[in-house]
């Protein structure tokens, strides 16, 4: 069967190219970027390049990103007032780790399967006021996290729960309005990284029960590197006090004045603080926009479709899934270990089979999204099954096209 197979999913072949040439089922790493986003994206870097500030004057500058503050305040169902854009969600955790500075006798709970970057800016936070960092033990048996595990982590002294909504490595999903109550009741601020769930799985954060929502926005929004959203609630921008600050900070960032600094109104205006790359804030409301215009409900439903289909398929080869099987709790991507094998060598054998997957603790990941269909699923199968007898890469399923 060759990749360039008929493709029948959420999205038009035209928009990604590269599927004629390769079996992407890798998205929790970096999304496919629609060729109309892109095309976006090139307009501007051309007319920037080519004109200058002829084209691209102080007011053009100053609002420079409000198509991508309203379209992620569409997608979460938020106002754009509610939004910052960054060049990355680590810039922004830092920023709100700072302000809140959790002290000495208090904890802040998050996970050891996390992202570093979930993690570490309040390590950081704690080395200076000696607050506490508790994490759920979960990596060596990860089928045991639940929502129930980390409260037991929560107590009167926590601070501040921080934690991935998607979780990267095997794909498990709280559930927001369970950990909305369980951050309420211990008056801990809640902070959240939607970077493995904002555009594949349906958010509404209009209720303001989750404090801060921090996404990348190159994996499930499908858009470049370089920009990421961060929208906090009403409760926490009181709270904000960005560190970093810069010209852009500031009320009137032209009148450029030196001698005072004169702070914008709002702390999430502050957090944009300085000249960025522009064209991927242009990029990322596009792709925004191209999600948004699929529909997450149907994208959800249409992934989820593609990852049982993967599932059933990975338990006939003897696969052994740590990603949770309950809908309720599974997202998009889809962990498994191979028995007798490394996973992770299982993984480099099938990307080199054109077969596009990844590594992640001793396991191979798998992340199908809405331009993937079940033709994916069963050549991804088909070749699974040949490098497990082979024990190495098989023939490249590239198209000839």
């Amino acid at each position: 069967m060759s990749v360039a197979a008929t493709r029948t999913g959420l999205a038009p072949a035209r928009e990604f190219p590269s599927l004629s040439e390769l079996c992407y089922l890798n998205t929790a790493s970096i999304g496919l970027m629609p060729v109309a986003a892109r095309f976006t994206a090139e307009q501007f870097e051309r007319q920037l390049s080519l004109y200058g500030t002829t084209w691209f004057d102080e007011r053009t500058e100053v609002a420079a990103l409000d198509w991508a503050r309203a379209a992620a305040g569409a997608l979460l169902n938020v106002s754009p007032e509610q939004i910052a854009v960054t060049t990355s969600v680590t810039e922004a955790l830092s920023q709100i780790a700072w302000s809140l500075r959790p002290a000495a006798g208090t904890n802040i709970v998050s996970i050891d399967l996390e992202f570093p970057s979930v993690v570490y800016p309040w390590m950081r936070v704690a080395r200076e006021t000696g607050a506490e960092v508790r994490l759920v033990r979960a990596a060596e048996r990860p089928q045991s996290l639940s929502l129930e595990t980390l409260a037991e982590f929560v107590d009167e002294d926590t601070e501040v729960i921080c934690v991935s909504h998607v979780q990267y490595a095997t794909g498990h999903r709280f559930d927001l309005d369970g950990l909305a109550k369980l951050a309420e009741g211990h008056g801990a601020w809640l902070i959240v990284d939607g970077s493995q769930s904002a555009g594949a799985v349906p958010i509404d954060l209009s209720d303001n029960r989750v404090d801060a929502f921090l996404c990348a926005g190159y994996k499930w929004l499908c858009g470049p590197f370089g920009a990421a959203i961060c929208q906090v609630s009403p409760r926490l921008v009181e709270r904000l006090d960005p560190h970093f600050v810069g010209w852009k900070s500031t009320a009137d960032p032209y009148s450029m004045d030196a001698s005072q600094m004169g702070l914008a109104a709002s702390p999430l205006a502050q957090m944009e603080f300085s000249t960025m790359a522009y064209g991927a804030g242009v990029a990322l409301a596009a792709a925004i926009e191209h999600v948004d215009e699929i529909g997450v409900e149907a994208i959800f439903a249409h992934n989820l479709e593609l990852s049982a289909a993967l599932r059933r398929g990975l338990e006939e080869l003897g696969a052994e899934i740590v990603t949770p099987a309950e809908d309720e709790l599974r997202s998009s991507i889809l962990t498994a270990g191979f028995p007798g094998l490394d996973g992770e060598q299982v993984a480099a054998w099938l990307n080199g089979s054109d077969v596009i997957v990844s590594p992640r603790f001793g396991s191979t990941r798998f992340s199908p999204h809405f331009f993937n269909t079940s033709d994916d699923v069963t050549l991804a199968l088909g070749v699974l099954e040949r490098v497990l007898e082979r024990r190495e890469p098989v023939r490249s399923h590239r198209s000839s096209r």
